[in-house]
Parts: structure tokens; C-alpha cells; sequence
């Protein structure tokens, strides 16, 4: 096609239109604090089904200590059913084994869930000792030596926890909640999807490349660099909470000078790459102020509800020498 067949079909066209970043008022109004996919939904659920199921199965004849250590021997979710029972997080029951671990001269590092894992199914007398942890609680000889009351208290497995896991209800309720964290970061993963099929869309209808990594000019690694490391024009960094954490306002004061260092690049060579935010969730949503700055330090900010708009920012911004598939059209920020 001639160049100026090119130019003026394009004009034929009806301007495909880009919106403009609504005030951060109006942001707010189109998040989503609480995301639902319903095959995420469906994953989940049959997962808890799965494990109330292995552990409605369990049976043993074996004395108490032997029958739990039996029980955290036989699946991987069953030490987070146990420590749910106990009302213990993860995380703490992992500084318990760390301090006594130390008492028995073992400076090693702090050992995962996956590796507390291994040892049970590999060590019978690991796995009783683990076994008498939660059962003698507070009352365990070593604990009470090495470990601070506090804590101790909070190790208590109910005398009854063999009447609990026999209860479909309560003990899907308990791998419920053992489960949550994994729920969210999976929820997490979903919402990046969404973008990233946008994204392949693009590519597929245009030959718009896009890829991940560090790009030079920030420093930084960036979500999605669209098309190219070396020839960015459009950086999407992307994030979606449903709880909060102190890591949130770390993100929102390095994306500001992210932001800087783009307006200051811009200002000198004359070249505008676009920033995009896609954040939503309702853990920004609860720290507000982290959200706004994250709202200020973009050009464009989307979320859930607004993801189609991504669309339009790729095609305004992404120079004509990158739309291998079909001509770049004619977008007007509106």
C-alpha cells in the first residue's frame, strides 16, 4: 500500500477513542475490592473437597503422638490443618522449630513448609516429635526451657482434634482458611491474565510484541514492557491486593521515581513513553494513600473495570514500524 493510501484510509476511519485518566475519585468508584472468577472459584473448592475427603479417610489404630504423626505424615496440607486446629500461623510454628532446632545446636537456616514436609514423610521420630510439639504444648519439657510463654500458649491442639477432622463442615472451614493465602496470590495470577490476554490480542490482530524484564533507563524490572527492552514505549506494572501489607507503600515510593525518571527522560530526548498502573483490590483500596500514589505516579491508572482501555494506550503509543500484522489506527485521547 502507498504511503498516502495509507495516511488517508486512516483518516476514513473512525478515530479509535483513548480516555483520558479520570480523577482519582472516579477511579475509586470502578474498583473492585473483592474479585470473582468463577474458575477460580470451582479450582478451589474442589481442592478444599479433596483434601476433607483424604481426611475424612484417615483412619489408624495407633496411639495418639504415632496417630498424628501418622496424619502430618500423609499429606502436605495436613501440617496446615493441624496448625489451623491449633490456632498457629505458618510462620511462627516455623521460629518454634528454629528455636528448637538452636537448643539442639542446630544453626542451620530457618527451614520451609516444603522442607518440614520432607522431613515428616522421611523421619518417623521427626514426625512423633512434631507429633508430641502439639500435643504436650506448653507442657513440652524443651518448649517451656527454650521458648517464651506467650508463644507456648498459643501451641494448643484441642484434646478433640480426631472428632474435628471427622466434621465435614468445620474441617472444610479450617482447610478453608489454611488455604487462603494461596486463594489470593492465585486470585492475583488470574488478574494478570486478564491483562495479559489484552496483550496477546494486540499482538495477534497488530504484531505488537510485549515481553518482561529490567529496562535500563528505571533500573527496574517492569510487569510488561511493551514492545520491547530496548524500545520500550509502553511500561504496565501491575498489582492486585486483597490484604494489606507494609510492602505497599514501598511499591508505591519506588513507582514514583520510576515515574520521575520518565518525565526527567521525556523532558531530554523528547520521547514519551506511556506508564500504565493496573492496580485494584481491596487491600489498596483499604491504604488508600499508597493507592493515590500510585495513581499519581502514571499517566494512565486502570483496574479491573477499566482494563479494556489498554487497548487504545498500546495503539497511541507504540510507534507505526511495530504494527507488523495491520496498520496502526488513528487514536484520539478523548
Amino acid at each position: 500500500m502507498l504511503e498516502s493510501e495509507r495516511g488517508h484510509n486512516m483518516i476514513d476511519r473512525a478515530p479509535i477513542p483513548l480516555v483520558q485518566k479520570p480523577s482519582f475519585e472516579d477511579f475509586i468508584k470502578t474498583c473492585t475490592p473483592l474479585y470473582r472468577n468463577s474458575s477460580l472459584e470451582r479450582e478451589m473448592e474442589e481442592k478444599v473437597e479433596s483434601i476433607v475427603s483424604n481426611l475424612l479417610d484417615f483412619k489408624s489404630d495407633k496411639t495418639t503422638e504415632e496417630l498424628l504423626a501418622e496424619f502430618l505424615k500423609r499429606e502436605p496440607e495436613f501440617l496446615g490443618v493441624v496448625l489451623a486446629m491449633a490456632n498457629l500461623s505458618q510462620e511462627k510454628f516455623l521460629r518454634i522449630l528454629t528455636a528448637e532446632r538452636f537448643f539442639n545446636h542446630d544453626y542451620g537456616r530457618e527451614w520451609n513448609a516444603d522442607t518440614v514436609y520432607k522431613k515428616l514423610k522421611a523421619d518417623s521420630g521427626f514426625a512423633v516429635r512434631i507429633a508430641k510439639l502439639f500435643i504436650e504444648g506448653k507442657s513440652n519439657a524443651l518448649l517451656a526451657s527454650q521458648i517464651a510463654d506467650f508463644y507456648l500458649r498459643q501451641l494448643y491442639l484441642p484434646p478433640n482434634w480426631q472428632e474435628i477432622i471427622r466434621d465435614k463442615n468445620v474441617i472444610g472451614n479450617i482447610v478453608r482458611k489454611k488455604l487462603s493465602g494461596e486463594y489470593t496470590d492465585r486470585k492475583g495470577d488470574y488478574v494478570e491474565g486478564l491483562l495479559r490476554t489484552r496483550l496477546l490480542a494486540l499482538f495477534d490482530e497488530y504484531g505488537i510484541t510485549f515481553t518482561k524484564g529490567q529496562v535500563t533507563l528505571l533500573g527496574k524490572e517492569v510487569d510488561h514492557v511493551v514492545p520491547s527492552l530496548d524500545e520500550p514505549y509502553v511500561l504496565i506494572m501491575s498489582s492486585y491486593m486483597e490484604t494489606t501489607s507494609s510492602g505497599q507503600t514501598a511499591r508505591a515510593n519506588e513507582q514514583q521515581a520510576m515515574s520521575a525518571k520518565l518525565q526527567e527522560h521525556h523532558i531530554r530526548y523528547g520521547k514519551k513513553i506511556a506508564f500504565v498502573n493496573v492496580v485494584d483490590g481491596a487491600g489498596w483500596l483499604a491504604r488508600r494513600s499508597d493507592l493515590e500514589k500510585l495513581y499519581r505516579g502514571c499517566d494512565f491508572c486502570l483496574n479491573i473495570a477499566t482494563l479494556a482501555s489498554l487497548d487504545a494506550i498500546v495503539l497511541k503509543y507504540v510507534p507505526e514500524q511495530y504494527f507488523t500484522k495491520k496498520e496502526k489506527p488513528n487514536v484520539e485521547i478523548i
